[in-house]
């Protein structure tokens, strides 16, 4: 554990704090001073919610638009809505997930964990979200429902975020026409609040790919859950949470997954108005015994699963990054800073900037 990264904001106690100070000084000895905001690690949650039917549903009515339009205004409505009932009066609040994009008819929200008690409170908030929808959706049509899925990724090592402009968007930079030094500098922009309006952010990496494939999994009656996801849940309980009904109905082949090897079926019940899953209870497991499942598998394909890092871990397991992570990071930050030293401006007959090229190109 040679580099911890606890950097909570909110301490009680003078303990808190210097544990703070010493947190943060190991940070800065750990990572150069100018490396940019967007290389330092950061674990993200992404949730999943498809609307069950709804192809079928468009393929053999034409009065399809009200029902499934109310899908994509009414369940982010509900989210913000539970978030925002959750928050009240509350010290520590939980930030509401981002939307992230759609696909088909499947909404993707996103935030980042800095902490179990919100990684815990997430969850729920999120399961009281579902269950209401699913309880609305029934009054609107016996032909739909939603089902869940929810994972957790680690960045910029092992997946890495992707950033694009808008169209036409200004780009400060000018003419500069080179692909690499744009990505850093949108990187860059968008993690210090710059023209965020005119950003489309993305994530892709082995955790994504995983999530996309549990989503195979989900039903109305059950959240889906990663490995990794679940290992951080049942990490969480104290005398303030209350263990959530964690449920394991054996391992599958995900495809490309863990090099096809069986992946863990872990769930949460799902409440609502429609069939409730009768093997809700009989799978349920003690939250012990599945973190220590999880942990093996974790360890055996630790190369593939995302590792646990929470930026306002303190007294918690969660906050330092494995020393290969860190290495990669910082492998990652040497590479660019070469690449902006060695880059220099090529110009048009006229004078404009048309791209860039390193001195070595130049040598030869």
């Amino acid at each position: 554990m040679s580099a911890c990264f606890a950097t909570s904001a909110d301490f009680s106690t003078a303990a808190d704090a210097e544990a703070q100070d010493m947190a943060t000084s190991r940070r800065t000895k750990t990572f150069a001073a100018d490396m940019p905001e967007g290389l330092k690690p950061r674990l993200r949650l992404f949730l999943s919610v498809d609307l069950v039917g709804s192809t079928a549903m468009k393929q053999s009515q034409q009065a399809w638009r009200p029902v499934i339009m109310n899908f994509y205004r009414d369940f982010d409505h509900t989210i913000h809505s539970q978030f925002k009932a959750f928050n009240h009066g509350r010290t520590h609040t939980a930030a509401t997930p981002e939307f992230w994009k759609s696909n088909g008819d499947e909404m993707l929200y996103t935030c980042e964990l800095n902490n179990l008690e919100q990684a815990h409170n997430t969850i729920q908030i999120w399961l009281a979200a579902l269950h209401e929808y699913r309880s609305k959706i029934t009054s609107m049509s016996d032909r739909l429902d939603i089902k869940s899925t929810g994972w957790i990724g680690l960045f910029p090592i092992p997946n890495a975020e992707v950033f694009f402009r808008r169209g036409d968007a200004h780009r400060p930079s000018g003419d500069l026409n080179d692909a690499v030094l744009l990505q850093s500098e949108i990187r860059d922009q968008w993690y210090a609040g710059q023209n965020r309006q005119d950003i489309t952010r993305d994530f892709v990496g082995p955790s994504i790919d995983t999530g996309f494939r549990l989503t195979a999994w989900a039903k109305p009656q059950r959240f889906i859950i990663s490995v990794d996801l679940a290992f951080l849940l049942t990490s969480s309980y104290t005398a303030m949470t209350d263990p959530l009904p964690l449920h394991f109905s054996g391992r599958e082949a995900l495809k490309g997954v863990i090099d096809n090897e069986p992946y863990p079926m872990i769930w949460i019940p799902v409440g609502g108005e429609k069939a409730v899953d009768q093997t809700v209870g009989r799978h349920l497991v003690d939250p012990a015994v599945l973190r220590s499942y999880c942990e093996v598998i974790i360890e055996q394909h630790y190369r593939f699963i995302t590792p646990l890092f929470l930026t306002d871990a303190s007294y918690e397991d969660f906050d330092w990054a494995p020393p290969y992570i860190i290495n990669e990071i910082k492998t990652l930050w040497k590479d660019e800073r070469r690449y902006r030293s060695e880059a220099s401006p090529v110009l048009s007959p006229s004078g404009g900037v048309l791209g860039v090229r390193t001195a070595q190109r130049r040598r030869g």
